[in-house]
Order: structure tokens, then C-alpha cells, then sequence
């Protein structure tokens, strides 16, 4: 103790020359003082040595004082809050078409409807329609990756499938999502929607090497699904009265041409449409709109517009017709069908428009 009087002593002597150290270097010196009791202490008595939060120096606190807790992480991260829908609404099909961009390539994308459901997706160019286990399914041309969509008409439907918590961060977000399955060598992931008051669920069956590379597709494709009601087919063919063109020869010319013409445009025979072209050009330029799609039209009334058209050298008529897409998509059109006299003097369709 003496010795510790004694570095006290020149301390405090030493404070007063250099008053830069203060009351730091007492503090020091006492905590050393304490150190060497302490040790004293258990040299003395054998027990274990505890530390006293009493006997904890000021210079030892401003050093290894004690950090703010952190929360360990759960095992199990919590799923995200379902904060946004990726079918928001299933709109009415309008007819129209739409497209994605693949690999930075723009690929268009087609209408293509469920067999048997009032619903379709905007199918890329690249991939196909087929049937899988009884259902309409959408996908790679292998059949390995693919959509499939199914009406939950009953409780037995609802919880078909046996669908465990998802726990892709990208899925989760979604209100819709209902969870995964492993299905052989490919993971399902499920979406529960509603579309013209009946609820449906889609499914997205994926392999895990395709998964970031389509996954981003076939949301995508669900997100644009449209609603469109089956409707019986309609007959092809020429349903109209022939209008009066009067008895002149050139009348009766142009309205026969006009007859062919759409006869061969309900049937789709491409020679007896050449036949009523103004010129091989024009040929090659209607087909591929008119005949070589899988519509069916209906012709339905026909009216003169003029032989010729007054104040023109071309003759008119205008065609109203119902046509079906071979997706099921009925729309009433209509167009003019405009002649012009060729060289040997006979009138040839000129136009359809």
C-alpha cells in the first residue's frame, strides 16, 4: 500500500506540472490501485474471481462498453405481405394482339384460348399450345415448362393439388399466390384469380434450370390473360340476297366478278380469287390477309355503291360479313370491294378495303 501512496503522490505532483493529463491519470492509477487488490484478493482467498459492476473503472467503461443488442435472425424468414396483384383484372379479349421481349428480342405473341375454359394467354411465337393431362396447357415445344389453368367449381377442386407455402421472395409480393408442390422433376406454383365472378387457379409448372429464365415469362403471361365466352361456330359462306344491278352487260360483269370473289374468299380457293385479281400483285397481296388465316367468314348482305362509282372510272360494292377466328373470336366487319376495267375491257377487283 505504501507503494501505491507513493505513485499517487507523483502523480498528483506530476498533474500539476502537466495539467494536459488531469484527473485522467488518478483515474489510471486507481484503476490500477483496484487491480492489484483485486488480485491480492484472490491470491488470498482461492475463491473464483466475479467481477463487481461497483469496482468498474471509468477508463475500463469508455473502453469496452457494452454494444447494442441485435436481434439474431430467425430461422425462418417471414413471407413478404402480399401487396400486389398480378392478375388485377381479367379484361374482355378485344380481338387484339401483344408481345414480350425475349433474350432483348421483341417476339410477338398471339391470342390463344383454353379449349374448354372462357380464358386464353397471349402465347409467344416461340412456344406452343397443347392438351396435358386433360387440361389446355402453354409452353416450351418439349412440354417440359408449361401453364395450365382450372376452374374451382368445387371444395374438391380448391384443394386439389395439396399445395405446401411458397418461398420465392418474387411469387410471395403476389396476392394471388397460393403456394408450391414438387411434381417430379419440376415445381409447380399456384395462383388463385377471379375472372367474371368465377374463381380459377393457374398453374406454372417449371423446371428449376428454366426457372429464371421463364418464370418472369409465364407471369407475365398470366398477367395479361383475357376473358372471352365460347360461342358456337358460325357457318361459312354467302348468306346474302343479290342485289339489282339493272341489264346492263358491264353491270351484270362487275357483279358477277364481285360474286366470285367473295365465294372463293368463303371458301378459301386461292385459284378462283386469282382468278378475279386485277393483277398477280394484288393476288399475292390479299391472300395472305383474306385466305391463308384460320378465320371463317359469313357473308351476309351486299350492296352496289355504283357502275361505276360517279365521278370515278372504278365500280364499288360493299360487303358486310361475320367472321371467327379459330380462336373463337366473333366480329361483324365490313368492306368495299372496288373494280376497274382491264384491258380487254371485263372489270377486275382492284382493291378490298
Amino acid at each position: 500500500m505504501d507503494r501505491i501512496r507513493r505513485l499517487v503522490t507523483e502523480v498528483i505532483r506530476l498533474s500539476k506540472r502537466m495539467s494536459l493529463w488531469g484527473a485522467g491519470c488518478i483515474a489510471v492509477v486507481i484503476a490500477i490501485s483496484t487491480g492489484c487488490s483485486n488480485a491480492a484478493d484472490q491470491g488470498s482467498s482461492g475463491v473464483e474471481h466475479t467481477d463487481q459492476p461497483s469496482a468498474t473503472p471509468a477508463a475500463a467503461t469508455a473502453i469496452a462498453a457494452p454494444a447494442t443488442a441485435v436481434p439474431a435472425p430467425s430461422a425462418t424468414a417471414a413471407p413478404a405481405v402480399k401487396s400486389k396483384s398480378l392478375i388485377p383484372e381479367v379484361r374482355e379479349y378485344t380481338g387484339s394482339g401483344s408481345g414480350y421481349e425475349l433474350d432483348g428480342v421483341n417476339v410477338q405473341a398471339d391470342y390463344s384460348a383454353d379449349k374448354t375454359l372462357p380464358l386464353g394467354v397471349f402465347l409467344p411465337e416461340t412456344m406452343i399450345r397443347f392438351e396435358q393431362e386433360g387440361r389446355t396447357a402453354w409452353g416450351t415445344a418439349d412440354k417440359h415448362n408449361y401453364i395450365t389453368l382450372i376452374k374451382l367449381s368445387s371444395e374438391k377442386d380448391a384443394m386439389g393439388g395439396k399445395f405446401e407455402p411458397g418461398t420465392d421472395p418474387g411469387l410471395l409480393k403476389f396476392k394471388e399466390y397460393d403456394g408450391s408442390r414438387v411434381e417430379g422433376d419440376r415445381r409447380v406454383e399456384a395462383f388463385i384469380f377471379t375472372a367474371n365472378k368465377d374463381s380459377y387457379r393457374a398453374e406454372i409448372h417449371i423446371q428449376d434450370e428454366q426457372r429464371d429464365k421463364l418464370l418472369p415469362l409465364f407471369t407475365s403471361m398470366l398477367s395479361g390473360m383475357e376473358y372471352m365466352e365460347k360461342q358456337p361456330p358460325i357457318k361459312p359462306g354467302v348468306f346474302f340476297k343479290v342485289p339489282d344491278v339493272g341489264s346492263s352487260p358491264g353491270n351484270k360483269q362487275a357483279l358477277q366478278e364481285t360474286l366470285d370473289c367473295i365465294a372463293a374468299w368463303a371458301a378459301k380457293d386461292k385459284e378462283k380469287f386469282a382468278a378475279t385479281m386485277y393483277s398477280p400483285l394484288l393476288n399475292d397481296n390479299l391472300q395472305p390477309y383474306l385466305l391463308d388465316n384460320k378465320n371463317v367468314y359469313r357473308f351476309n348482305k351486299l350492296t352496289v355503291v355504283g357502275i361505276p362509282v360517279e365521278g370515278t372510272k372504278r365500280a364499288a360494292f360493299f360487303v358486310e360479313f361475320t367472321q371467327m377466328t379459330s380462336e373463337g373470336y366473333i366480329t361483324d366487319s365490313n368492306n368495299e370491294i372496288s373494280l376497274l376495267l382491264n384491258k380487254q375491257g371485263e372489270w377486275k377487283i382492284a382493291s378490298i378495303d
